[in-house]
């Protein structure tokens, strides 16, 4: 991938909306990329059928037989174009030239067909020579400008089949001729926005992917740099330095906040919740903490949440002040009901969990806090093999 690409996988979305419209925005994302590339694809197999239907049409049904295979030649022109350019400079695919080529293309394509066969063709059932270059101009456009801009295109293929039974001496209009034409054009126009829509959607979700891991990728480097020297530092002055030792835990307080998007706003999802929780148990500890949490859309009050995320948290100090653990792994997901499910691993000394605790902090700030919302907690532990703590935000054991 050309750095420039990268460059732009790194950026939020909302950066990228505050250019104009007519921005090209560039799909060069993993899955952006792969789409190019099925593009491609579509057009060759276009190109094929379109060829087909004038190599094998009647040649009493084709009247214009070279103004066809121009068609087809100016056809496998783009097709060979954009196939260079998928592997060369992708990013041109979705330069406004090249969109507006092809957009182009497919109305030259829906016009020409009324001219190329004899009259009566273009609401008949026969096939066009326009195949499914609509489709793959609309499906273009709706990844480099968007909904908005790819469904005022798909407007354009409507005029355009109008056209076309014009030159097809087409004469007798009615009702269901003028549906077709105002259908095509709404059709095509849902198709623009459609995948204008979804393109946005993946360029959102692979943006956030992105600074996720970058973010994530920063934090390791940190803590085994930055952090773990706080940390060094505040337990080696608290005797006799106090004032560094405050100093360095501020410092590591602050560095945690901004890696972890804390800092300076109010965490209100389930994710932010979890990270921040997390993030507050362990200061000054040392040990890697690894923290997924994938949220396809929680359902629960923010209170609910509020205590999972304080339950996950206790279940993580305990495995930082009790477990002596090497690495401590916390994996979060919502199901399709918008419920959660949780998991608290560690690498360390392990507990039979049926010996009578001494203290409460397992049974009230755990066990107790995820009862109250309807939930159950399950712990898992073998002395000298790890402990795991499973949470569920509703108990269907019950």
């Amino acid at each position: 991938m050309r750095a420039g690409s990268v460059r732009w996988a790194s950026a939020r979305l909302s950066d990228v909306d505050r250019f104009p419209a007519l921005t090209p925005r560039p799909a060069l994302f993993p899955t952006g990329l792969t789409i190019l590339k099925a593009l491609v694809v579509g057009r060759w197999l276009a190109w094929a059928w379109m060829a087909g239907i004038l190599l094998f049409s009647d040649p009493v049904k084709v009247r214009a037989p070279l103004v066809g295979w121009i068609a087809v030649g100016a056809t496998f022109g783009l097709t060979a174009l954009s196939t260079w350019l998928v592997r060369a400079d992708p990013e041109r695919l979705l330069s406004l030239p090249f969109v507006l080529a092809e957009v182009g293309l497919a109305c030259a394509l829906s016009i020409v067909d009324g001219w190329v066969f004899e009259p009566g063709h273009v609401f008949a059932t026969s096939q066009s020579i326009a195949t499914q270059w609509p489709l793959i101009s609309m499906a273009t456009a709706g990844v480099a400008y968007g909904p908005v801009i790819a469904a005022l295109l798909g407007t354009l293929i409507g005029p355009a089949e109008l056209g076309g039974a014009l030159l097809n001496d087409y004469d007798d209009w009615g009702t269901p001729q003028i549906v077709s034409i105002v259908a095509t054009s709404i059709f095509f126009a849902i198709l623009g926005g459609v995948f204008g829509w979804q393109a946005r959607l993946l360029k959102r979700a692979e943006g956030e992917i992105a600074d996720r891991r970058a973010r994530d990728e920063v934090a390791r480097v940190l803590h085994d740099t930055v952090l773990q020297t706080l940390a060094l530092v505040d337990r080696r002055s608290r005797e006799h330095d106090p004032d560094l030792a405050a100093a360095a835990r501020q410092a590591d307080q602050d560095l945690r906040a901004f890696l972890f998007g804390t800092a300076g706003r109010r965490v209100v999802d389930l994710e932010g919740r979890v990270r921040a929780e997390v993030e507050r148990v362990r200061n000054g500890s040392d040990t890697p903490v690894t923290v997924n949490v994938l949220d396809d859309g929680c359902r629960l009050p923010d209170r609910h949440q509020e205590l999972l995320a304080r339950a996950i948290g206790e279940a993580v100090a305990n495995a930082l002040e009790h477990a002596v653990a090497n690495r401590v792994v916390v994996f979060v997901e919502t199901d399709d009901d918008g419920h959660v499910f949780a998991t608290v691993n560690d690498d360390g000394m392990g507990f039979d969990p049926a010996t009578p605790r001494t203290t409460h902090g397992i049974d009230e700030s755990m066990l107790a806090r995820v009862a109250s919302i309807g939930g159950r907690v399950e712990i898992t532990s073998d002395i000298g093999s790890g402990t795991e703590v499973c949470i569920w935000s509703r108990d269907d054991a019950s």
